[in-house]
């Protein structure tokens, strides 16, 4: 189906004076960064005809909807489409009410708690795993663009709990790389508290000693919608 351009901007005008304002405050979220990112690639997209699928994923989540049924991972879409797929109008007008919609219909759980079995990051790299092994990674560049404002998301836990989820969540991490998917991590700083990757992501993506110390300052550095530029991925957020 071929979208209209005119039809997806219809109200853009007064979208972006509403960001504008929003991005200027003191009290913009993580959230709406992330949010504001994606829906950016998403008319982007619609707007250079482009061929790439995605699917939008958020974790750390009340509900769950995604193939596997794994809990805190909440799959984005929209009637008529496949997780994994093209753009589409519907989803365009759809997403640009989730920050309303969001409490209500996804809402959100912090982090990965102390006396839970429940790892929501582990289970996002495994729900997004799934939908990028639609099509062949000799065709397509495979991506997941992770943001997090938690550098440590099994900060709360310790003992063996801790180093189980840890181990099998890089094992997760590294079942994906082995199949041709990339990782990359679009870190958010909270209010006076650099995100430090050497807690755990580090490890994850395999960053060590100048790698490390040039991630952070590149990673934030570099505007996130311009990493929406490859083949098809999913987007995960905490």
């Amino acid at each position: 189906m071929e979208l209209d351009p005119d039809e997806v901007f219809a109200d853009d005008e007064d979208e972006l004076e509403s960001a504008s304002y929003q991005d200027n405050g003191d009290d913009e979220s993580h959230f709406h960064v992330a949010v504001s990112c994606i829906a950016q690639c998403l008319k982007t997209q619609i707007i250079n005809s482009s061929y790439d699928e995605l699917a939008i994923c958020f974790f750390n989540t009340r509900e769950k909807k995604n193939i596997q049924d794994l809990n805190g991972v909440y799959v984005f879409n929209v009637a008529d489409r496949e997780y994994l797929d093209r753009p589409t109008a519907r989803l365009i007008k759809e997403f640009d009410y989730i920050e309303e919609s969001f409490s209500k219909l996804i809402g959100s759980q912090y982090g990965i708690l102390a006396g839970s079995r429940n790892n929501s990051l582990y289970n996002a790299l495994w729900v997004a795993q799934a939908l990028l092994r639609k099509g062949s990674t000799k065709t397509a560049d495979k991506r997941i663009l992770l943001f997090t404002n938690e550098d440590d998301p099994f900060g709360s836990i310790n003992g063996i709990t801790k180093k189980d989820m840890i181990r099998t969540t890089l094992q997760r991490a590294k079942d994906a790389q082995e199949l041709g998917i990339s990782i990359e991590l679009l870190p958010l700083n909270r209010p006076n508290e650099e995100f430090n990757a050497s807690h755990f992501y580090a490890e994850l993506l395999g960053l060590e000693d100048d790698d490390l110390n040039q991630f952070m300052p590149s990673a934030l550095m570099s505007a996130p919608s311009e990493k929406f530029s490859l083949n098809s991925y999913p987007q995960t957020k905490k």
